[in-house]
């Protein structure tokens, strides 16, 4: 029995290993500096901080357990070259002095880090609570607790790989259709896209003509108001969309809804950071991590 759990805690390091090994692929791709200044202090680095962060996520981790778990696992720590362990206090203060907007670009740099080109997307979006304590005892005690208690995401994923390639977090509600214009120009950006899938919400004549006219893709949506006979539907694209809707097409974006699953099984459906822009990084952290975990499953990344 001893041996057993022994070579499964070597596997496991091994594994970890790889993991940092794509995570670097990714900040290399993504021109994520190493210091934001050349005056800093340089006890850690940029690399090293995100990627334990990211560890911390994958893991499940508060932080006092997560500093124990990093001490426990050499072969990280060499990879990572660290000197000495960090506080978990150097971990918070860094997510408070890194802009979010390299956590979007990090994750956009998925299909760099595989030599992906053309897309075969989906969109859909998704609410993570938000951790509040027990609500009974909030009762109790006599604290009000909000309505509103989860993070709006909004994200579109690549449906031949299951990989997230953007997304979109909001603090209010708002319907998805709001999101579908900048999302998919960013996805555009990244490389060409075949063919895009989105819900009933999504059904929206302005959505086909910017994928058809402006990034030249197929937009499948399924259309409200099935009894509405053709020459009542509004827009050319929806009218074409009625008389031939390709089912088996579409029916690959139950995939979006995998992936979706899979991240708030596998990485936590609660929220426990308090201020908006730490819940935005945390959440980018999740899905980051699940891309490298799926790169690393279907042995995807390059140059490893």
């Amino acid at each position: 029995m001893g041996k057993s759990i022994f070579f499964a805690e070597k596997k496991d390091d091994l594994y970890y290993v790889k993991f940092a090994k794509v995570l670097f692929i990714f900040f290399r791709e993504s021109g994520f500096p190493r210091y934001f200044s050349k005056h800093s202090r340089k006890n850690f680095d940029n690399w090293q901080l995100f990627a334990l962060q990211t560890f911390r996520q994958k893991l499940k981790l508060k932080y006092r357990p997560f500093v124990h778990w990093i001490e426990s696992c050499s072969p990280v720590l060499r990879f990572l070259k660290l000197k000495r362990i960090p506080h978990y206090t150097q971990l918070q203060e860094f997510d408070e002095r890194c802009p979010a907007i390299w956590h979007l670009r990090i994750i956009e740099a998925t299909p760099k880090a595989i030599g992906l080109t053309r897309f075969f997307v989906a969109i859909d979006g998704t609410g993570f609570s938000i951790y509040q304590g027990s609500k009974h005892y909030c009762r109790r005690i006599g604290r009000k607790t909000k309505k509103k208690d989860f993070v709006k995401v909004v994200g579109v994923a690549d449906m031949k790989y299951q990989l997230m390639l953007s997304v979109k977090i909001r603090k209010k509600a708002r319907h998805d259709n709001v999101d579908f214009k900048p999302l998919m120009k960013r996805v555009r950006r990244l490389g060409i896209i075949d063919v895009g899938l989105g819900d009933k919400g999504f059904d929206a004549e302005k959505n086909h003509k910017l994928m058809r006219d402006e990034l030249g893709a197929l937009f499948i949506a399924p259309l409200r108001n099935k009894d509405v006979p053709v020459w009542k539907t509004h827009g050319t694209y929806r009218k074409k969309l009625k008389r031939y809707f390709p089912e088996k097409t579409y029916h690959q974006r139950s995939k979006k809804e995998t992936v979706i699953s899979v991240i708030k099984r596998c990485y936590g459906d609660t929220v426990f950071s308090m201020k908006f822009s730490n819940q935005k990084k945390e959440l980018c952290y999740r899905i980051f991590a699940y891309n490298v975990d799926k790169i690393i499953g279907k042995k995807l990344a390059k140059n490893m």
